[in-house]
């Protein structure tokens, strides 16, 4: 591989970073529609039940963010809808969110391998850790359009599945 496809690849990637640094908390919550975790008996009329498969072990957590459908600001952590991070189970991790309202969602996500609240990075600035979005598009010069990973919510339960990817293999 030639040093400029290497520096364009890496150079593809520092949005990819960034949004996970945002998603790891680096940025305050939205101000948007609230959501949070369901719970037995919620009347939120809207559920995001999602599973993540792919995590390579159960160290840390699996951090994940839900953003509107909102091409201007996907993946700007100032306008996440709601953010959960919870402890990796093998083979598959579940997260639940509730909201009041159906339309178009996009789940981001990462394996915190180390609970530090920061997503890890190569040198060159590519990812070190797990990461996915809902609908799994492929990802090869850096993150998705809102276009690739929104989903319509519908009222009732709304099934997710996320496989968690890992660059270079």
């Amino acid at each position: 591989m030639d040093v400029t496809f290497r520096a364009f690849t890496a150079r593809a990637w520092f949005p990819v970073a960034a949004f996970l640094l945002t998603l790891a908390g680096f940025a305050p919550a939205s101000r948007a529609e609230p959501a949070h975790a369901c719970k037995p008996g919620d009347p939120a009329p809207v559920r995001l039940d999602i599973s993540v498969s792919g995590a390579r072990s159960t160290k840390g957590n699996i951090t994940i963010a839900i953003y509107p459908n909102d091409a201007k600001h996907f993946l700007d952590g100032k306008y996440k809808l709601a953010r959960q991070a919870l402890p990796v189970t093998l083979p598959v991790t579940h997260a639940c969110f509730a909201f009041a309202e159906p339309g178009y969602y996009a789940v981001a996500l990462f394996h915190d391998h180390d609970n530090s609240g920061k997503f890890k990075t190569t040198m060159l600035g590519l990812p070190a850790e797990g990461y996915g979005f809902s609908n799994n598009p492929k990802l090869v010069f850096g993150p998705p359009g809102i276009k690739r990973v929104r989903f319509k919510a519908h009222p009732g339960v709304n099934r997710v599945v996320v496989q968690m990817q890992h660059y270079g293999g």
